[in-house]
């Protein structure tokens, strides 16, 4: 059991929860997930990934309010018990020295990326944070990830659909013009991280592809068992199926095959 400690509300859609875990339960690594049992009513527990793990033994998780499991999660208070079991799944790569960390968050893709991100911060890695969303009002920002700084070892960009807040334009739009500026840095090569919609994560793939930049994706899926035995969550990669739960949900982007864009 894990018991609710702080409940942070981000906006009227999103919550930042701490929760204190057994002494027992294992330091979750960035891209990992927990499976949560957010309601007595529902049968299956729902995954959510590990938001932050900033103390030993307390887990973060990022949550958007989407249907009964996560409204019924947002409606408990501080001091309540959960079932949580993790931490689950595999981790990114480390960027290795000379390599930029570019990190590509997609709305609620941020809860994917944000223990990468203060993890690469601490240990002094240059990184490159983009944030895309629909509207200023749906940018998942503030505290949630590292500030920039000064010396641009730390760089936040943000993007728009309707040119609200930031870039306007797409999240990878504003990826191209940030691998650009990159490119005419002789020192440095980027490697991508990105997680958010199934779109923009096909965009970001080709574009890594295109300019042969190393590309690691963090897929979000709907998963039952969480362990590989249902086979409820298969995405197809180059060498046949694989199950995000148990062989993902951190995958390397040039074995996956997208499916094409429509109209392409």
């Amino acid at each position: 059991m894990a018991r609710l400690t702080r409940k942070v509300s981000i906006d009227p859609r999103n919550y930042l929860f701490t929760f204190e875990v057994d002494r027992r339960f294992p330091k979750p690594l960035p891209g990992q997930f927990v499976q949560v049992a957010s309601s007595i009513e529902l049968t299956l527990r729902r995954p959510f990934s590990v938001a932050g793990a900033s103390r030993p033994g307390e887990v973060e998780l990022l949550v958007e309010l989407r249907g009964k499991g996560t409204r019924t999660l947002a409606a408990r208070h501080e001091g309540s018990t959960v079932s949580l079991l993790g931490p689950m799944g595999n981790t990114f790569s480390e960027p290795s020295t000379g390599e930029v960390a570019v990190l590509v968050a997609g709305g609620i893709g941020v809860a994917g990326l944000r223990y990468l991100a203060h993890e690469l911060a601490e240990e002094g890695k240059r990184l490159v944070i983009l944030v895309g969303a629909r509207t200023r009002d749906a940018l998942l920002l503030g505290d949630l990830l590292p500030s920039a700084t000064e010396d641009d070892r730390v760089r936040v960009a943000f993007s728009t659909d309707d040119g609200s807040a930031g870039h306007w334009g797409t999240v990878c739009e504003l990826l191209e013009s940030e691998l650009d500026a990159l490119g005419e840095d002789r020192i440095a090569s980027p490697r991508l991280y990105c997680c958010g919609p199934p779109a923009m994560l096909r965009e970001a793939a080709a574009i890594a592809a295109a300019r042969e930049i190393p590309c690691e994706v963090l897929l979000e899926e709907i998963m039952a068992c969480g362990t590989g035995a249902c086979r409820g969550c298969v995405v197809m990669t180059k060498h046949g199926y694989r199950t995000v739960c148990s062989d993902g949900p951190v995958f390397d982007a040039a074995e996956l095959v997208f499916e094409e864009a429509p109209n392409a």
